[in-house]
């Protein structure tokens, strides 16, 4: 019977890991695709050089930043890795002034974390 305690205990302990790490893990997602979403539409109607644009392409490299730590818990960091240049390359065509460039990113970043969700989300096709 003593043995059960210290068992159950780390069952309870590791099942709330998981749960945490999939609440953050949707949550980050969440708004990363929100955002990358707004950024990539605002672009085809507004000039980069739009402070507002700057200003939520920067925040978001903020956050991607903050976050990617804690996200390499359960996603290999190569897996994020094309987010992480994407927004570089978004946060570069601030610089350079360039919309073309921060058109063709902002989409790409977009459907780079969509894919990266499909990949580590739960879902039949994973299963198998």
């Amino acid at each position: 019977m003593k043995t059960w305690i210290p068992i159950l205990i780390l069952l309870l302990a590791v099942t709330g890991l998981c749960i945490w790490d999939s609440v953050h893990t949707i949550k980050v997602f969440n708004r990363m695709e929100s955002e990358s979403e707004y950024i990539y539409d605002a672009l085809l109607n507004r000039p980069i050089t739009d402070e507002e644009i700057q200003s939520r392409i920067i925040n978001l490299n903020d956050y991607w930043t903050e976050k990617m730590d804690t996200l390499s818990v359960s996603i290999s960091r190569k897996d994020m890795q094309p987010v992480s240049d994407y927004l570089q390359y978004l946060y570069a065509s601030i610089i350079n002034e360039s919309q073309d460039d921060a058109v063709t990113y902002s989409r790409l970043l977009h459907y780079n974390l969509e894919g990266l969700r499909e990949v580590i989300g739960i879902d039949m096709l994973n299963l198998l």
